[in-house]
């Protein structure tokens, strides 16, 4: 049975002072209404076990082939050689070599997806999927901890399990570094909070094992000791419990600290690594930069409108924005959009019930990802905060009168808790829906991408061992797509080149943008939406033309964040590689307008043209 708030004394009576809450005891229903949670996350999420990979999927897939078991617990390195079919872009990282990513819980991952479903992308959403409604659990797990109230915890699991800025981490294959940090970050909360309740000796272990596989899935879960702080006062406060002394929290907090700093100091030489690959690019900014301030502030608030309204989450770079608007513009505005986050939820939640516990969850694993360029994955952990706060509005909600009494003479059947029931009913329902159709969302240009390397093993149903492909307007979602096709065809000495990325994300027939949505789109990403008119010709046996109308070479999104070297884009140019000499034809200041390459010892290999799913070979 449900607790309920004990009703407010008398006028003119001292309030007795309010009791510690009770230990939670876990019911036998429990674990089927946490059942009841994981089930609606796999129906949320379902439907994108039939998307294909996409992006960085595949630098991950050959990745993962090439590492022998015995080396799971290896960092992988960041390499140039990574960007070799890339000529333009390899001239840029020729030479760079470190590490990259400690994830050996991600490797281990793709090895086992690799070896029960081998390139079936179904089977990796599955392992996706599968992690999120685990996630969803703890989470519910979670909330059972903060509200006396079991279905306000039902509730706020049903929002996290349910919430659309989920999207990408959990059917994107690549993103599930989030999803596995995510699982067993939220299970290690769990665990901790349910043993400062009931001083289980397994639940503590259990913390610090869950622990050490998040920080195996992603750097980002090193936050973890200081979030399970914040809630060791939260939890005085909200249960009127004496404020816990230095000495006690050090006992109980010792071991993860100490986890969390020896990771730290064994994973430190791979930020190294990692700000060499992007520097120049979007991806990274210096915290060391005059603007960082305003960078953070920008994406903060970004993100942080994004739980609340779930608008689709563009990788927008904050740069150009302080560049126009100015730094002190962008950083007051940023701190209005935050400032007034935190007023609504004082005001809704309320301040005597540490309602400041849950924006800053929010902020506090969302802190490693300050100085990198937004993306929605980065939401999968945080999020939670936002769906407890909903929880803790709802936990009030049902205690108030006033609701029923401003609207129980027009609808005098419905009482408080019903209304309740109705919001948190049309609340998950609406956001079910919206990651359905973020799902289909994704399902287009992963789909897309399957078609075209079924269309190039048409076009070229058995290459000799050893022999190269050109690929020409290679489309954004499918950079990478030079890893998979040596697993597609079996064959790890065939060498993927990529002479051209097309620079739009959605190409057109037209100038004009057809439907709302594309409108939508081109008003996003301007420069990234639009029509082109791409001609490729062959002036000899082993030359080759290339020129580009309504858009410019080298200017595509991923060539922003992994930006091609600046020598390159100039008339005149020229870049040697093993296979070929590219020439830069014409170029200004917009980018790279034609290009020629000759290819060595007179040989014409098999250049084709991508356009959508249509494959054709350059005759």
């Amino acid at each position: 049975m449900d607790v309920l708030e004990p009703p407010a004394p008398a006028r003119g009576t001292v309030a007795p002072p309010p009791q510690p809450a009770a230990p939670a005891r876990a019911p036998a229903r429990t674990g089927w209404l946490a059942v009841l949670v994981a089930l609606a996350a796999l129906l949320t999420y379902a439907n994108s076990l039939g998307n294909y990979f996409l992006i960085d999927d595949f630098w991950h897939l050959d990745k993962a082939a090439r590492t022998p078991w015995s080396q799971v617990l290896q960092p992988w390195e960041y390499s140039g050689e990574d960007f070799k079919a890339y000529w333009s872009n390899e001239q840029r990282l020729r030479g760079i070599r470190g590490e990259g990513f400690f994830r050996p819980v991600v490797t281990v991952i793709y090895k086992l997806a690799g070896a029960l479903f081998g390139v079936q992308a179904w089977g990796y959403h599955l392992i996706n999927i599968l992690l999120h409604a685990l996630a969803s659990m703890a989470a519910f797990a979670i909330a059972r901890l903060l509200f006396r109230r079991r279905w306000v915890a039902v509730a706020a699991g049903l929002f996290f399990a349910t919430h659309p800025s989920h999207a990408e981490t959990v059917q994107w294959v690549a993103a599930n570094a989030d999803a596995a940090m995510g699982c067993f970050f939220l299970t290690a909360f769990a665990a901790f909070g349910w043993w400062l309740r009931q001083r289980r000796p397994w639940q503590y272990a259990a913390a610090l094992a869950a622990f050490a596989l998040a920080l195996g899935a992603k750097e980002s879960a090193v936050m973890l000791p200081a979030v399970l702080l914040a809630f060791e006062f939260y939890r005085a406060r909200r249960e009127n419990l004496p404020r816990p002394g230095w000495r006690a929290l050090a006992a109980r907090h010792a071991a993860l600290w100490a986890l969390a700093a020896g990771y730290l100091a064994m994973h430190f030489r791979a930020f190294a690594g990692i700000s060499a690959m992007n520097e120049g690019g979007q991806y990274m900014h210096s915290p060391f930069s005059p603007d960082f301030v305003p960078f953070v502030l920008f994406n903060l608030s970004y993100e942080m409108l994004h739980l609340l309204v779930p608008f689709p989450l563009f990788p927008i770079d904050p740069t150009e924005f302080i560049g126009e608007a100015g730094w002190w513009p962008v950083t007051l505005t940023g701190a209005a959009i935050l400032g007034g986050i935190w007023w609504l939820d004082r005001r809704f939640v309320g301040r005597g019930r540490g309602a400041s516990f849950f924006p800053l969850f929010a902020m506090l694993t969302l802190a490693p990802t300050f100085p990198i360029l937004v993306a929605q994955r980065f939401l999968y952990v945080p999020s939670l905060g936002f769906c407890l706060m909903l929880g803790a509005v709802l936990e009030r909600a049902a205690g108030a009168r006033w609701f029923e009494r401003r609207w129980a003479w027009r609808w005098p059947r419905l009482s408080n808790r019903g209304w309740v029931f109705a919001a948190v009913s049309a609340v998950v329902a609406g956001y079910a829906a919206a990651s359905v159709f973020l799902n289909f969302m994704w399902g287009f240009p992963s789909n897309l991408v399957r078609r075209q390397i079924a269309a190039i093993q048409r076009e070229v149903p058995a290459p000799a061992r050893g022999s190269t492909l050109c690929l020409l307007n290679l489309w954004p979602p499918a950079f990478g797509m030079e890893f998979m096709l040596p697993l597609a065809y079996g064959d790890p000495t065939l060498d993927v080149q990529v002479l051209t990325v097309q620079p739009k994300i959605l190409p057109l027939d037209s100038e004009e943008p057809p439907g709302p949505l594309v409108r939508f789109f081109h008003k996003c990403l301007p420069d990234h939406v639009g029509a082109t008119t791409i001609h490729a010709r062959w002036d000899g046996p082993a030359s080759l033309r290339v020129n580009i109308e309504g858009g410019r070479f080298m200017r595509s999104l991923i060539e922003e964040i992994y930006p091609v070297a600046a020598a390159v884009q100039k008339t005149g140019a020229k870049v040697e590689t093993a296979r070929f000499t590219a020439e830069v034809a014409r170029a200004d200041a917009a980018g790279v307008q034609e290009l020629a390459f000759r290819f060595r010892d007179g040989e014409r290999p098999v250049v084709l043209d991508l356009r959508n799913e249509k494959v054709a070979r350059v005759r």
